[in-house]
This record gives C-alpha cells, sequence and structure tokens, in this order.
C-alpha cells in the first residue's frame, strides 16, 4: 500500500504543474494507492492559494481524485498518536499536519509514502520508504 501526499496530489490534477508527469506516473504505479481526507483538504488549499484556481475548478479537481485513489478521514486515534509522538519524533508547528498524514499512513499498512517534500517525513515516518518522484 502507497500513501501519496498532498504535493503529489496537487501535482496529478494539475497539469501545467512542473512535475504533473512524474506525480501521475507515481499515482498510477502505486500499490493500492491512498490518502486521508486532511490531504484533499491542503491539496484544495494549494489549489487556490499558491496556484490562484478558481474555487469551482479546484473543488472538481480536488474531488475527482477520490476516483483515482482511496481516500478515508483521519481517526481521533490518528491525532491522538502523532501528538503524543510529537516530542519523540521531533515534531513542531505545522510539522504534526505530516505527522499525521504518517500516522495515518503507519495505521492503514502503508510500506511507502510518495511525497515531493521527503525532509518533512524525516522525523515522522522513518519507519517506512520515502520516495519522490
Amino acid at each position: 500500500m502507497t500513501f501519496l501526499d498532498t504535493g503529489i496530489l496537487v501535482g496529478v490534477v494539475l497539469e501545467r504543474h512542473p512535475e504533473h508527469t512524474a506525480c501521475l506516473e507515481a499515482l498510477e504505479e502505486s500499490e493500492a494507492p491512498f490518502t486521508d481526507a486532511h490531504a484533499l483538504a491542503e491539496t484544495f488549499s494549494t489549489l487556490t492559494g499558491f496556484y490562484k484556481i478558481p474555487v469551482e475548478a479546484a473543488t472538481e479537481l480536488t474531488l475527482a481524485l477520490k476516483s483515482n485513489l482511496s481516500v478515508e478521514p483521519l481517526s481521533w486515534t490518528d491525532y491522538e498518536t502523532a501528538i503524543r509522538e510529537a516530542r519523540r519524533r521531533g515534531v513542531m508547528g505545522g510539522g504534526i499536519y505530516d505527522s499525521l498524514h504518517a500516522t495515518f499512513a503507519r495505521r492503514k499498512g502503508a510500506r511507502r509514502i510518495v511525497t515531493r517534500n521527503p525532509s518533512h517525513f524525516a522525523h515522522t515516518a522513518p519507519d517506512l520508504e520515502i520516495y519522490t518522484p
């Protein structure tokens, strides 16, 4: 199983993204690709904020991802685990969001996290393979 991080999802849906082809290939080549619902919110945020995609288009692009991968919400236990492990893993500030992704990926049995930001997972997922296309 393969967890896909937000940066990959943005690259998949945005054809003008400089890494679009690599991100799309990463999705297509992933074994049982999945992500958490929070990554969809981050994808929408990035599309509308950084890339200035109109809300209507960003909505369609983001929600269309569900046809290509499994999406599930984070659980209370995911939040509790990530927050409790923050000190031990050296997580501070916004790093908690990547810690949540890693906690969810671990709970779902992922062997690999595909991300455009491997350094974000250095502390939060040292037990998983981190791959950058």
